[in-house]
C-alpha cells in the first residue's frame, strides 16, 4: 500500500506530470457531503518559492482560469501556500494530453484521423472564445490572450472531452506582473508571428497557435522547425510551411483550408475571432462525418492508452490516506480586491460530519471514482418498500385443495387478526404482471397434496 501525503486539502497520489516550474499530482479531497473527489495540483518547485514575479504570474493564472466557467476549461478551485509549499489546484481530467496522443500516434506512424483533430479544434476554438469575450462582475472585458495555446496544453479525457489548461502566461485585466518589452513567452514553436517579434498582442494570436496545433494533428509534424532557437524565431516570424497535403495525402481540402486560413501571417487576413474557427471545423465536421460525437474520440484515446489506463486504476487501488488527516488547508493567496472575488473553494481535507442521509439527499454533481460511505441503491429501497406493503402470509386464510381439485373451508385466522379481502377476479392472459405483483400478496394461501396430484395425472 502506499500512503498519500496531504498538501492543505488535499492528499497527493501519484506524480502525473513534471517540469522546470512545477510537478502536477493526482490528488484526492472531499466536498461538504463527504463524497471523494480527483483533483489535479499543480505544486510549485522549491527553487522557485522564493521567486516573487513567478509566484505573482501563478497568482494570476488562478485569478484568471477561476473567473472562467466553459465545459471546455479546466477548472481552477484555489492557488494556496501550506506546510511551506506553493501550489494550484484544479480540476483533473482524467485523460491524456494532446503532446502525449501525438507521440504515441508518432510512434505508430499514424496520424490522428480528421474527424478527431477538426472536433478537438473545435473544443479548443470555444472555450478560447470564452475566455477572450468573457468579463468581471461588472461587466467589463477582461481582454484574456492564452498566449500558450500547444498540444500540452490540450487533454483528451477518455469519455472524450476536450479541455484547455494552463493560462500561466494568459495576459488579462487582473494580471499584476507585466510583460517587458520584448520579452518573448510562451513555446516558440507554436507561437504567432507577432509573438515572435515581441509585439503587442490581441486575441487573433491564440488563433494562430491553434492553427499550429491542428496542422501537427494532421501531419504529425509541427508546422515550423529547426534545429536551433534563433532559426525557429525566423520561421514562426515569416509563417512558411509545408502544405499539409504535401505531408499528409488525402487530407478533406476544406479542413486544410482552415488550417492555413489559421496560420495567416497577416493578422487582418487570419480568422478574426476563435469563434468563426469552430464554427467553420463544426461545418466541415457536419459535412465529413454527420454522426461524429464526442464518445468517438473517447474510444479513439481509450484504446490508444488501454494499457495505460488499467495500470493507472490498479495503482490508485494501492493509496491510502493518513491516519488522522489535518484540518490545516493552508493560506489562500487569491485574495479579493476591486476587480476579482475569489470562488468558494468546495473541499476539505477529511469526510467529517458526513452521514448517509446526507449522502441520499445530496445533489453534488461530482465525478468521483472512489466511495467513502455505503449508499442504499434503487433495488435495496424497492425491496424495503416490498416488505412494508406486503401482508404477511401467516395472517392469509389457508385452503386445502381436494384430490378434485376444489377448495374446502377456509381455516380460520387466529383472534385479533383481520381477514384478508378476498381475492380480485383473474386477469387476462394478455396482462404483464409487474415486478411487484399486488394480486399475488392479496392471494389466499394454499396447501397442494402432491402425491394425490401426481396420481390423478398417472390416471389421466
Amino acid at each position: 500500500m502506499r500512503r498519500a501525503q496531504q498538501l492543505g486539502r488535499y492528499h497527493l497520489l501519484d506524480r502525473i506530470a513534471f517540469g522546470g516550474m512545477a510537478e502536477i499530482y493526482r490528488a484526492k479531497t472531499f466536498d461538504a457531503n463527504g463524497q471523494p473527489h480527483l483533483v489535479a495540483v499543480k505544486r510549485v518547485l522549491a527553487h522557485l518559492a522564493e521567486d516573487d514575479d513567478f509566484i505573482q504570474m501563478l497568482v494570476d493564472e488562478a485569478k484568471i482560469a477561476s473567473v472562467l466557467r466553459h465545459g471546455s476549461i479546466a477548472r481552477v478551485y484555489e492557488f494556496a501556500r501550506a506546510h511551506g509549499e506553493y501550489f494550484i489546484a484544479m480540476e483533473h481530467v482524467d485523460g491524456k494530453d494532446m503532446r502525449t496522443v501525438l507521440e504515441r500516434c508518432r510512434s505508430k506512424k499514424k496520424p490522428i484521423p480528421p474527424e478527431h483533430a477538426a472536433y478537438i479544434c473545435a473544443e479548443v476554438g470555444a472555450a478560447l472564445h470564452a475566455a477572450h469575450s468573457a468579463v468581471d462582475s461588472r461587466g467589463r472585458p477582461l481582454r484574456i490572450i492564452h498566449r500558450d495555446v500547444s498540444p500540452s496544453n490540450i487533454i483528451c479525457s477518455y469519455a472524450g472531452e476536450v479541455k484547455l489548461c494552463d493560462f500561466g502566461i494568459a495576459k488579462a485585466t487582473l494580471s499584476r506582473v507585466q510583460t517587458k518589452t520584448g520579452v518573448i513567452k510562451g513555446k516558440v514553436k507554436y507561437m504567432s508571428p507577432e509573438q515572435a517579434l515581441g509585439r503587442k498582442l490581441d486575441h487573433r494570436s491564440d488563433v494562430f497557435s491553434l492553427g499550429s496545433c491542428l496542422y501537427e494533428m494532421l501531419t504529425r509534424i509541427p508546422p515550423f522547425t529547426a534545429t536551433n532557437e534563433m532559426d525557429l524565431l525566423i520561421k514562426v516570424r515569416d509563417a512558411k510551411y509545408r502544405a499539409v497535403s504535401e505531408l499528409q495525402p488525402g487530407i478533406p481540402p476544406e479542413l486544410e483550408a482552415i488550417t492555413d486560413k489559421c496560420l495567416t501571417r497577416s493578422r487582418a487576413n487570419r480568422y478574426q475571432t476563435a469563434a468563426e474557427v469552430e464554427g467553420d471545423l463544426r461545418a466541415f465536421l457536419r459535412k465529413f462525418m454527420p454522426n461524429y460525437s464526442r464518445s468517438h474520440l473517447g474510444r479513439f484515446v481509450r484504446k490508444m492508452f488501454a494499457v495505460e489506463i488499467e495500470r493507472e486504476l490498479r495503482m490508485l487501488e494501492e493509496y491510502v490516506m493518513t491516519d488522522e488527516p489535518s484540518d490545516d488547508v493552508g493560506e489562500s493567496l487569491m485574495q479579493p480586491d476591486e476587480d476579482f472575488e475569489p470562488p468558494e473553494v468546495p473541499f476539505q481535507p477529511k469526510p467529517t460530519s458526513v452521514s448517509v442521509a446526507a449522502l441520499r439527499d445530496s445533489d453534488f454533481s461530482g465525478d468521483s471514482n472512489f466511495t467513502t460511505m455505503p449508499k442504499v441503491g434503487p433495488d435495496e429501497r424497492r425491496e424495503e418498500s416490498i416488505a412494508e406493503l406486503a401482508p404477511s402470509v401467516h395472517d392469509e386464510n389457508t385452503k386445502i385443495l381436494t384430490d378434485r381439485g376444489r377448495a374446502t373451508q377456509p381455516v380460520r385466522a387466529p383472534r385479533g387478526r383481520t381477514q384478508p379481502p378476498p381475492p380480485p377476479p383473474p386477469k387476462s392472459p394478455s396482462t404483464v404482471r409487474p415486478i411487484f405483483d399486488e394480486d399475488l400478496h392479496a392471494a389466499p394461501t394454499m396447501i397442494i397434496d402432491i402425491g394425490r396430484m401426481r396420481q390423478r395425472a398417472k390416471r389421466s
